[in-house]
């Protein structure tokens, strides 16, 4: 997903389903860790945490999941992501949420054209896929920092205009329905009236 001057084709979603985390550092000296995800497909930047820090000032490329309490704690939260390129890289960070900075708890990525996927992650296609993934993720120092479970769902523009084309006709069926309802009981009243 790049910036560009005009707008582009949309390839698709891609639904990061952030499953759950374990074994992530302890951060605060009182109490259980406050984690959130921050997930992109760009390079993270301080500038790309602060974007995401509220739920309304996220973009397309830069979303974070809920606060949830612990060192293993448990999202089930779904982020949604417009593709319009060929997606390569995605990046994630896991947060814990503090009074007055927030710490850096564990960082990974996973790339999604990588020889050793077989492809299975590609956006660049008209077929729908599906695949949970469980990330090694490393803290600052780069010793290991836990993991992190997500599911990706790739959903293409063909699939979803399929979806519409499906939605649209049963809403116009339905529509149909109601409306011979509507006009059989107007009949009927229409009759007794007389």
């Amino acid at each position: 997903m790049t910036a560009s001057s005009s707008p582009q084709r949309l390839k698709g979603i891609l639904a990061v389903t952030v499953l759950k985390a374990n074994n992530l550092m302890k951060s605060d000296w009182f109490g259980e860790n406050d984690c959130y995800v921050l997930i992109s497909f760009e390079p993270l930047s301080t500038e790309a945490k602060v974007k995401a820090e509220s739920r309304k000032e996220q973009t397309e490329t830069y979303q974070k999941t809920q606060i949830h309490d612990a060192s293993n704690p448990v999202f089930n939260e779904k982020l949604i992501f417009p593709v319009a390129d060929e997606l390569q890289t995605m990046y994630v960070q896991v947060w814990d949420s503090d009074y007055d900075k927030d710490d850096l708890l564990a960082h990974g990525t996973l790339n999604l054209l990588d020889d050793e996927q077989d492809g299975r992650f590609n956006t660049n296609t008209d077929k729908e896929w599906l695949h949970t993934v469980t990330l090694s993720m490393f803290n600052e120092k780069g010793n290991s920092g836990g993991t992190l479970e997500v599911v990706l769902h790739f959903i293409p523009e063909t699939v979803m205009a399929y979806m519409d084309k499906k939605f649209d006709a049963a809403q116009a069926e339905l529509k149909k329905k109601l409306t011979k309802k509507i006009v059989a009981k107007t009949k009927t009243r229409e009759e007794k009236d007389e």
